[in-house]
């Protein structure tokens, strides 16, 4: 037992020497300010569904970044209060719990105002595309259109040459069509004298087998009328 308090009494020291963080919070807030500390207060300020702008977004990302250095701080207030206390191990579960609950408590505020922040981005990266889309739109029928100043003289001759392109286009989409035609022609006069081949083959076939049936049938016949024969000659004898 005198061991164990040793113990205690050690690692209370040590607590009491080292860096930690509350320590440094307890500058604007008491331990016992801090061992009352509660995250409920931002949890009602945020419910879920209320981030709709940056501004609020921003504030609770900053809200709960505080509330993070909040939880941390009581939970090492809580731990140098935990160490001198024969129950300890006990003591500390909880204060871990606590921490655990907490900090679960604060992260949808975390998650919705980063996820607010991401689409704002995307709607602003969008909006630019299109301003830029349409400025290049722009750009592109302004150099499209014929120059302001130009003589008539000049104006005829782009007509007449834009006259004899589209013939040419015309001609070129005509000559296309007629060879189109005269190679589907050709392609069907051919499947049609292969069939017809086709079917000769298969007619030729079917006589030579009517043929071979016939002449099957013949050799039958005759064996039949031999042995027939040889019999009666048998039942003369």
């Amino acid at each position: 037992m005198m061991k164990l308090i040793a113990n205690m009494s050690a690692a209370a020291l040590m607590l009491l020497s080292g860096p930690y963080a509350w320590a440094q919070t307890a500058a604007t807030m008491d331990e016992a300010a801090l061992q009352s500390y509660s995250v409920q207060g931002v949890a009602e300020r945020y419910p879920a569904g209320t981030i709709k702008s940056q501004e609020t977004a921003d504030r609770a990302l900053e809200d709960v970044k505080q509330v993070r250095a909040n939880i941390e701080a009581r939970f090492n207030a809580e731990q140098h209060t935990c160490y001198p206390t024969f129950f300890a191990t006990s003591c500390l579960n909880k204060a871990k719990e606590r921490r655990r609950v907490d900090l679960l408590t604060v992260r949808p505020i975390e998650v919705e105002a980063n996820a607010y922040i991401r689409h704002a981005r995307v709607i602003e990266r969008d909006r630019r595309l299109a301003e830029k889309a349409a400025e290049n739109e722009g750009k592109a029928i302004l150099q499209q259109a014929p120059a302001e100043g130009k003589s008539d003289d000049a104006s005829t001759s782009a007509h007449e040459q834009n006259s004899v392109s589209k013939d040419a286009q015309r001609k070129a989409r005509a000559d296309a069509r007629a060879e189109k035609i005269e190679k589907q022609a050709e392609k069907e006069k051919n499947l049609k004298a292969n069939e017809a081949a086709e079917e000769e083959k298969r007619a030729a076939n079917i006589k030579r087998y009517e043929e071979k049936v016939k002449e099957s049938a013949a050799r039958q016949k005759a064996i039949l009328e031999k042995k027939a024969e040889k019999e009666r000659a048998q039942q003369q004898k």
